[in-house]
């Protein structure tokens, strides 16, 4: 039998966990932007070294060279994607731009057809220049659209800049860490941090193997049905596969709506093909990646991506499948087994 010490431990030791969480999630809600720009820079950090390690291996080089190489290559596969698909991608939009008023003219014989389509088109005024906002409320959009991405490219350099940091000197920074805890449990933190490192590594390799395959699917199912822009809109559903669950729902919007210029059968074929490719990616792909990698119970995923949509917007749904792996490693680890399953001294392992 635990003996009443050991059970007050446990009892003061799960009260302490949840007071941690709460106040984890109080900080979360009034400082949470900040955490999170930290935490994407600890994850882009993480593919840097990720990147370094397999140069490492395969060249054989040192580490700051390694790393060094990590993201030179890391953005010039971004520069270079920019660069081969920007032409394309602009000359679909500017021809797009020329048919849109007739794919307007089919939009609209089409709602004509229906008794709720003829409601929709009698509320949209003939003059589409009614619709546009006054000169004073388009300036004040205009100021806080340039704002917004003013804050938004600070962000970004911030979240590299850091990342940059944490690459090139991780060891600074997990041992400092560590100095926050007791001596004995240092070694105990350490390991857990590796594992968190090793299950970051892991849940970007099998999501970017995930992402690659939605967007040369789609990429190429969206050519063959010959839907305006599908260049333009393959790239939308690779970057959205990066957020499970919602992201893929959220990229088929602009393609279902862009078929619908062309005809309904269109759209219908769109949505069709769209939800094929995604059936495939969820129920067969992505098990298979992410049973070998990090496999984050779904319900879970889902819950967890809503509570940080609400409180910190898109930055908090974005962030919020890597983030739980982490939460989850430490669970297990610091609570789970080292709280828990953990026996009681002098007591056989079998005991209640």
């Amino acid at each position: 039998m635990t003996d009443i010490y050991t059970y007050s431990k446990r009892v003061a030791l799960t009260a302490a966990v949840v007071l941690l969480v709460a106040a984890g999630f109080y900080m979360l809600g009034r400082h949470g932007y900040f955490f999170l720009l930290v935490f994407a820079g600890i994850l882009l950090a993480v593919l840097f070294s990720g990147i370094a390690e397999m140069l490492q291996a395969k060249l054989h080089l040192k580490d700051g060279l390694a790393l060094l190489f990590a993201v030179l290559l890391f953005f010039g596969i971004i520069g270079g994607a920019i660069y081969l698909v920007a032409p394309t991608v602009g000359g679909q939009v500017k021809e797009f731009k020329t048919s849109f008023p007739e794919a307007l003219s089919q939009v609209e014989n089409w709602l004509s057809d229906y008794s709720w389509g003829q409601q929709v088109i009698e509320k949209v005024p003939n003059d589409m220049s009614q619709m546009l906002p006054k000169q004073q409320a388009l300036l004040s959009r205009v100021t806080t659209i340039f704002s917004s991405t003013l804050s938004i490219l600070a962000d970004l350099l911030i979240v590299i800049v850091t990342a940059l940091f944490l690459a090139a000197n991780p060891k600074l920074y997990t041992v400092g860490f560590t100095k926050l805890f007791a001596v004995r449990h240092r070694s105990r933190i350490m390991q857990v941090l590796g594992m968190c490192y090793h299950s970051l590594k892991l849940w970007l390799l099998a999501m970017f193997l995930a992402m690659a395959v939605v967007g040369v699917s789609t990429a190429v199912g969206y050519s063959l049905l010959g839907l305006p822009l599908p260049f333009a809109l393959a790239l939308i559903a690779f970057l959205f596969a990066f957020v499970p669950n919602v992201g893929p729902l959220l990229a088929g919007v602009p393609a279902v709506l862009i078929g619908l210029t062309v005809s309904p059968q269109m759209a219908l074929y769109v949505l069709l093909l769209y939800a094929g490719i995604q059936l495939v990616e969820s129920y067969m792909l992505t098990p298979i990646i992410f049973h070998k990698t990090v496999d984050l119970p779904p319900a879970l995923l889902l819950f967890f991506q809503v509570l940080l949509g609400l409180v910190q917007g898109a930055l908090g749904l974005l962030l919020a499948a890597p983030l739980l792996a982490v939460l989850m490693v430490v669970i297990n680890e610091l609570y789970v087994k080292d709280v828990l399953e953990r026996a009681a001294p002098n007591a056989p392992a079998d005991a209640p």
